[in-house]
């Protein structure tokens, strides 16, 4: 036999349930995330893994060496270390920079190690994985051959490069 109070229980059991499906209160379930690290060349927006970059060094003296490729123009001491420089416009089909103006991004990718010139620092965020959209079908140019997708970030689209993609058109 049920009694009164069973059944006032079990009507306010349903209606907080009730309550809470209306709020619409939905349980976060982590996402998996990665960091990028968004940057400027040539005025054109683009992104790295953040496992790829170690860090962001500011204008410095670039060392031309004699007889090394177009994309390499020159070296650079990191903290007693030297370091190769690869200016990314060569292999994005940009303009070339003045070394002297871009800011270093040193990256990390397994065996290879090299800084990589950047007209600037825009941001460095943790994105959603599902966020990252694949490139479009339709991109050509040189920069194709290093794009492993893209991103949105402060309304607009942001290219995400590939390091490894990088490392292996590095050949000296």
């Amino acid at each position: 036999m049920t009694t009164s109070d069973d059944r006032l229980k079990s009507e306010e059991l349903l209606d907080e349930i009730k309550r809470h499906y209306r709020a619409g209160e939905v349980v976060d379930v982590e996402e998996e995330r990665v960091k990028v690290v968004i940057f400027t060349s040539a005025a054109q927006r683009y992104a790295f893994y953040g496992s790829a970059i170690r860090e962001i060094l500011p204008a410095c003296e670039i060392w031309w060496v004699p007889g090394l490729p177009e994309y390499l123009p020159g070296l650079i001491n990191v903290r007693g270390d030297i370091e190769s420089v690869i200016d990314i416009r060569y292999f994005l089909g940009e303009e070339r920079a003045d070394p002297g103006t871009c800011h270093i991004a040193m990256a990390a990718w397994g065996a290879f190690h090299s800084g990589v010139m950047i007209d600037s620092i825009e941001d460095v965020v943790d994105i959603p994985v599902s966020a990252i959209e694949p490139p479009l079908s339709t991109l050509g140019g040189t920069a194709r051959d290093l794009v492993i997708g893209e991103i949105r970030h402060g309304g607009a689209t942001v290219t995400l490069l590939d390091m490894a993609k990088l490392a292996a058109k590095i050949t000296l």
